[in-house]
């Protein structure tokens, strides 16, 4: 049996309910002992690959496997580019719906909910609003720059007359920003609990603690969100029990003297995986029991390089010193801490779980970490010396230093060698008086870079590269240290990915004339004819080169609503037993060497299998097979259509049945070829 790799976008373990544009999201379960539950709460099965969820919107099957973990699957072809597949990846679904059922419970009756998952601006931010528009609760998830960030809490705070509530998530890297304006910030994260993914709000404090609980245990007041960790009082929201004191006393007149400096606990950041990139790395001859210790110069996104100390699993492969690595989470910045002397005072560390080699495209976005040009060896020598002879032993973290500096000695950011001054040779005095600084040789390296990109995602549709795309060219926008021209064209670029974003084509006259079919003649056509005009209308549908109108979503889900209430589908229970039902009949056949056509088999079971819905049709041969090995070729197989060919399930029974799918041309053969190695081994039964 094929196993496919986790990586796979067929394997997904979220979906949405009912339609590709809902917001209702579905969580299977791992274990194959919660399945019956979770089907029989979903009799319907609509599961599809959300739009929300930035899938394709097709249509998503949920197997059952007792030796690996059950998923959703889609059915092959795929093409879609889903880039988030596990089971958080519908967590800012299950957010906005917990915040909208407690905002609900709490009084409030005109609850909206909108997700800005594409928009660079907001940088990926669920927005509930309520009480007429007067109130907003805005969850931002993924990280958000600075000074936007101002700008956009500001105008909430005008447009909702400081009734507004901001909530960060996991990636949003902004928390802390709140803390130091409000005194807390709320945080937002989910786990899964049995089969679902259960919505746990946090209170953070000064000190970097977080006290989480659940919604239901919070309440709605006059101007916020309170948590069991806050209270109301004369002066606005505070947090609950006594409070620091407005001017705390510098450490070394409230720490004895005696405190060694290890008890000292330093402070530490979290890290958003990915975002952290470094090179150089040196061992550092430290134990720090099952971890290693690396001395290297990093870089994160949007800033400049500086040196730090890398904490990494021993059985992390030990990274090469000319080679560009990028972190993988959880990580921790741990800034050094107070009285401590030597190296330790100034060396940051970073903790992470994995590294991952950076190559080709990849590089481009951490420029100030790329490998030097090899040098002749007396140059090369001489450079280090010189830059040695200039750097500090860690440069302070609080002060990044210029990735252009020769203060940074094994900064790998020059993007050629330097020779040593020295009176202009003839080459160089035929070049032009004016040449670009190194710093706007970068900046026009990470442009250049990153227009490729932007062509590269718009042209793949993947809507989260464009997203990032757009993220890094405001970075560039709005760095004033770039120079003008590049600063335009990076603006003018993302003002290009903006409108991309909102773009929608007129293309689907086919599906306009199905629709129209669907809504003159649907009431009254008979259940096969209205099943395959659905099913026209949903093929064409999948042919689209856009997304789906907001329109023909609500007039497909419509149909396939009437479609399902009028044939009905079966519970997993019913379905295993006329499986083994279908088995028995298939199994007499096997031993005869014979093929089977589906009318026959339909009467041989009772009839029922003609009428049942064409999913249940599928899974009731599945089921057939849910006892064959993974060494022999599925009994089902041998069910052809009336001219006793393949049946066209075949290719869907294989694909539930994790087997490997030939190509169109290939599959009678492979059809062919099972049904005879049936033949083989049920003539020995």
């Amino acid at each position: 049996m094929q196993l496919y790799e986790e990586d796979d976008t067929r394997k997904v373990q979220t979906a949405v309910v009912g339609h590709p544009g809902s917001d209702e999201p579905v969580f299977l379960p791992f274990d194959h002992g919660e399945f019956p539950d979770f089907v029989a709460r979903y009799p319907d099965r609509e599961f599809y690959c959300g739009s929300l969820l930035g899938g394709c919107g097709k249509r998503l099957s949920a197997k059952r496997y007792t030796s690996k973990k059950c998923h959703f699957a889609h059915h092959p072809p795929v093409r879609c580019r889903r880039t988030a597949n596990n089971e958080s990846s519908a967590d800012h679904l299950y957010i906005g719906q917990a915040f909208k059922r407690w905002l609900q419970q709490q009084g409030q009756r005109d609850v909206t909910v909108s997700y800005d998952l594409f928009d660079a601006d907001s940088a990926g931010c669920i927005t509930i609003s309520f009480d007429r528009g007067c109130r907003t609760v805005r969850v931002q998830l993924d990280r958000m720059e600075w000074k936007p960030w101002l700008v956009a809490r500001k105008k909430l705070n005008r447009r909702t007359r400081g009734k507004a509530d901001w909530v960060y998530g996991p990636e949003s890297m902004l928390a802390h920003n709140e803390v130091d304006a409000t005194g807390y910030a709320l945080r937002v994260q989910c786990r899964t609990v049995g089969s679902t993914r259960e919505v746990r709000i946090g209170t953070q404090v000064p000190g970097h603690t977080i006290e989480w609980t659940t919604l239901d245990r919070c309440r709605l007041a006059d101007s916020k969100i309170i948590t069991p960790s806050l209270e109301e009082t004369d002066d606005g929201i505070q947090v609950s029990g006594p409070r620091p004191a407005s001017a705390p006393p510098p450490p070394a007149a409230t720490r004895p003297s005696s405190t060694p400096p290890e008890l000292i606990q330093p402070v530490a950041f979290q890290l958003a995986p990915g975002t952290v990139s470094f090179t150089g790395a040196v061992p550092v001859d430290q134990a720090r029991g099952d971890r290693c210790l690396y001395d290297a110069v990093v870089q994160s996104t949007g800033f400049a390089v500086t040196s730090a100390r890398i904490s990494l699993p021993t059985g992390v492969a030990v990274p090469d010193h000319d080679q560009l690595w990028v972190l993988l989470g959880p990580i921790t910045l741990q800034l050094p801490a107070p009285g401590l002397r030597g190296q330790q005072a100034v060396t940051c560390v970073i903790t992470a779980e994995n590294i991952a080699r950076l190559e080709g495209t990849a590089q481009e976005l951490w420029l100030g970490l790329r490998p030097r040009a090899v040098a002749p060896p007396s140059t090369a020598s001489a450079n280090v010396a010189d830059q040695t002879a200039h750097s500090p032993a860690s440069p302070s973290p609080a002060t990044p230093p210029n990735p252009a500096s020769p203060s940074i000695s094994p900064a790998p950011s020059i993007p050629e060698p330097r020779t040593q001054p020295a009176a202009p040779s003839a080459a160089h005095q035929t070049q032009p008086s004016v040449k670009p600084s190194g710093a706007e040789k970068e900046a026009r390296a990470a442009l250049d870079a990153l227009l490729d990109q932007s062509r590269e995602a718009r042209e793949a549709g993947n809507w989260g590269a464009v997203r990032q795309t757009a993220g890094y060219l405001a970075m560039l926008r709005d760095n004033p240290t770039v120079v003008a021209a590049v600063r335009s064209e990076a603006a003018a670029e993302y003002d290009v990915l903006s409108g991309w974003t909102g773009e929608r084509t007129v293309s689907g006259h086919q599906l306009g004339h199905l629709l129209q079919r669907l809504r003159d003649e649907g009431e009254t056509l008979p259940l096969a004819a209205l099943r395959r005009l659905v099913e026209d209308a949903e093929a064409e549908a999948d042919r689209l080169d856009r997304y789906l109108t907001a329109d023909e979503i609500a007039e497909l889900c419509r149909w396939r609503d009437e479609l399902a209430r009028r044939s009905g589908r079966l519970t997993l229970d019913a379905l295993e037993r006329l499986g083994d039902r279908v088995r028995s009949v298939l199994e007499s056949y096997a031993r005869a060497g014979s093929l089977i056509p589906w009318a026959t088999l339909s009467d041989e079971v009772g009839g029922i299998l003609r009428d049942l819905h064409p999913d249940d049709q599928v899974e009731a041969l599945v089921q057939a097979d849910r006892t064959t090995t993974d060494d022999e070729p599925p009994i089902s197989a041998l069910v052809t259509d009336d001219d006793s060919h393949m049946h066209p399930f075949f290719p869907q029974i294989l694909d539930y049945l994790d087997r490997p799918v030939s190509s169109e041309a290939d599959l009678p053969g492979q059809w062919s070829a099972a049904v005879q190695e049936l033949y083989r081994v049920w003539s020995r039964h």
